[in-house]
């Protein structure tokens, strides 16, 4: 009787994480941050269907059959946009636009509120017209980030139309991250693109992930979003032969510009080997001496389980369940 308790506990533990990582199996949410020189390389993230759309913190596009999303990154990029935005949405059918990039950072486009706000009215509310959706400006996930954004909104005075919210996140806990959207969804009532995220810690330089770590953390992370229906779409930092200003680890490509295994785990096409000791957080870990799992354990590894394998396992889950 006890053993048939404990497998009906974990099963109940389980149900929830296989049906939302069933249906992150489906989702083609994810997208590229691309800026390599080589635009031949982004074909390989297409393979398994899921990665659908790219950017290029520009208005610039490259050869490919993924959806092309145009950037306005900042004040610099006024004349290229000016000059060719309107084409780009002729040629490939743009449908969604993004807003400046960082711009409450002092080394990214560093605007002000009030003016982001009439370059925005000048340069990006027009498109409207075109049935352009448009993305907010992203701002950093440093304290002083949402509060721009709010601000932002504010100068706007009602001027500036957003369908959705752009945001970046850098940190090392998964449950930070979550938390993070769920506040920025609760504050502004809108889908939210998450158009930079990875594993890497700003505040102590010493203490980054392991690839281990960045592996975990980017199942929890992504099966999180694939699954919640107001994250419209999100994209990893970094796919980039030479990444900067992150841990290198968090590379999806290697530096001849190929796929690699993290990549591979990011579009699908690999079922990553998850810690069955992860903690959100925790960096450097993942390794030592097992012992045997709590039933609290084995329903929280239900969360780990291969994206591959959940469609499969959830008839044999409501059959168990309905017998018990």
């Amino acid at each position: 009787m006890l053993p048939l308790l404990a497998l009906h506990l974990i099963l109940l533990s389980c149900s929830r994480f296989l049906i939302s990582n069933a249906l992150a199996s489906i989702s083609t949410k994810a997208g590229l941050a691309w800026s390599n020189d080589n635009w031949d390389d982004i074909e390989q993230y297409t393979s398994t269907g899921k990665v659908t759309w790219y950017y290029t913190w520009s208005p610039g596009s490259v050869s490919t059959s993924l959806e092309f999303v145009p950037m306005l990154w900042g004040d610099r990029q006024v004349s290229e946009w000016e000059s060719s935005i309107n084409q780009t949405i002729q040629d490939l059918g743009v449908t969604r636009i993004l807003g400046f990039n960082e711009p409450d950072y002092s080394t990214q486009s560093n605007m002000t509120p009030s003016h982001a706000a009439s370059v925005w009215k000048a340069q990006i509310e027009p498109l409207r017209s075109q049935n352009i959706q448009l993305g907010s400006p992203a701002p950093t996930s440093a304290p002083e980030g949402k509060q721009w954004l709010l601000d932002w909104l504010n100068a706007c005075g009602g001027g500036c139309t957003v369908d959705f919210i752009a945001l970046h996140w850098y940190d090392i806990n998964s449950t930070a991250f979550i938390e993070y959207l769920e506040d920025f969804h609760d504050t502004f009532q809108k889908p939210l693109w998450i158009t930079e995220w990875a594993c890497q810690n700003f505040d102590v330089a010493d203490e980054q992930c392991s690839l281990q770590n960045i592996v975990d953390f980017m199942n929890v992370t992504q099966s999180f979003m694939d699954a919640t229906d107001w994250v419209g779409r999100y994209a990893w930092f970094g796919a980039m032969e030479n990444l900067q200003g992150v841990n290198q680890d968090d590379a999806i490509m290697d530096s001849s510009g190929r796929i690699n295994a993290l990549g591979e785990q990011y579009i699908g096409a690999l079922v990553p080997q998850i810690s069955s000791n992860y903690t959100p957080g925790v960096v450097n870990g993942g390794s030592g001496s097992s012992t045997s799992p709590s039933l609290e354990s084995a329903a929280l590894s239900c969360g780990y389980l291969p994206r591959t394998s959940t469609l499969l396992m959830l008839p044999a889950v409501v059959m168990l369940l309905l017998v018990w």
